[in-house]
């Protein structure tokens, strides 16, 4: 017969998933654009009465920490001339810095560019982006721009579209074992020089549980001696900043507690999920109840653990691990962890 007894403590998670469960170290991209430029060029003569303008290019991105990134880009534009009668063709070189808000797929950018097309001059820009995670490694992302000309004066404006690919490797997901079965120390007495039919140490007068098997130890009573056996299994899965994807490299771990739930038929487990104090206080706890539901559709689809057995609570920012301001501090908050132990009864054999 077993006695079961079972806590959880769970929470959320990640980034910088963050925290991120993949190490970036570069992202590499490609994206098209549109250059508005002045108007004042169109009604210039000396500026070939140059319009707008579509750009393909590259970039490469410099992952710093979690929130500073450095990039740099290389693009070719056609532009219309002549009042849209004709094409030119011009390059743009540079370098950004940029700023990624914490708990947000949006980030801020300046940087220095080096235009070549009708005329060659350099210019300042300042923008924002959105980042749109399609994978562990592909993203999608927008850019709004505006470019000072610093030579002749003039203010250009650019929208961009492009693809991410990031570069890094994935952590690997920390390794959780059971604890070693605790025995109760037995104390045995004195074989009587009675009749003791069953062989079980204890003379018949006083064996109150007859037939017991040779090779299980009993009490003074002859009865068959149990140990409380100890199990225990813990999950901790980690996020990407602003993401509720299951990294590959953690899903051992809710392989783990899988297994164990079908060792111990009659568990059942609520996975809690909770954040950092970071932003919107309704976004973190929406946040943090997809992660923890992220986690039970893993147990349910991948692993067959029935979905009676699972209940999942997002606490938000309710619960903080840290109150500290830090980069250390939110990535500790930002988690969803399991707990779940349980005591049963074995016979504790001779010898």
């Amino acid at each position: 017969m077993k006695a079961f007894k079972i806590s959880l403590l769970a929470a959320l998670i990640s980034s910088p998933l963050a925290a991120e469960n993949i190490d970036k170290t570069w992202e590499l991209g490609v994206f098209g654009d549109y250059i508005k430029s002045s108007t004042n060029k169109e009604a210039k003569l000396d500026w070939d009465q140059m319009e707008a303008g579509k750009s393909i290019g590259i970039d490469l991105q410099k992952v710093i920490n979690d929130y500073w990134d450095i990039r740099i880009e290389l693009a070719k534009t056609r532009y219309d001339v002549k009042n849209g009668g004709d094409k030119d063709y011009g390059t743009r070189a540079g370098i950004d810095a940029i700023y990624k808000l914490d708990d947000s797929n949006l980030y801020l950018f300046a940087g220095v560019k080096r235009f070549n097309n009708v005329k060659s001059y350099n210019a300042v820009n300042v923008g924002a982006g959105y980042n749109i995670e399609m994978s562990e490694r592909l993203s999608l992302y927008t850019e709004a721009a505006v470019y000072k000309d610093l030579d002749y004066g003039y203010t250009d404006q650019g929208i961009k579209l492009g693809f991410k690919y990031a570069f890094g490797d994935v952590k690997q997901a920390a390794v959780i074992s059971k604890p070693k079965p605790v025995v109760k120390p037995v104390v045995e007495k004195a074989v009587s020089k009675v009749l003791d039919s069953d062989n079980d140490g204890v003379s018949d007068d006083k064996d109150r549980c007859a037939n017991t098997p040779a090779t299980v130890k009993v009490d003074s009573l002859g009865c068959t001696l149990y140990s409380e056996h100890a199990a225990e299994i813990k999950l901790n899965v980690n996020f990407a900043n602003n993401s509720s994807i299951v990294q590959p490299a953690l899903v051992s771990d809710i392989q783990r507690l899988a297994d164990f739930m079908k060792e111990y038929t009659n568990t059942t487990v609520e996975i809690e999920g909770h954040s950092s104090a970071v932003g919107n206080a309704d976004y973190n706890l929406m946040l943090s109840q997809k992660r923890a539901d992220s986690v039970k559709s893993i147990l349910v689809n991948k692993f067959n653990i029935d979905s009676s057995r699972l209940t999942t609570k997002g606490y938000g920012q309710s619960q903080l691990l840290s109150e500290e301001n830090t980069i250390a501090a939110h990535k500790m908050n930002r988690r969803v962890v399991a707990k779940i132990s349980t005591t049963t009864k074995k016979v504790v054999n001779k010898g």
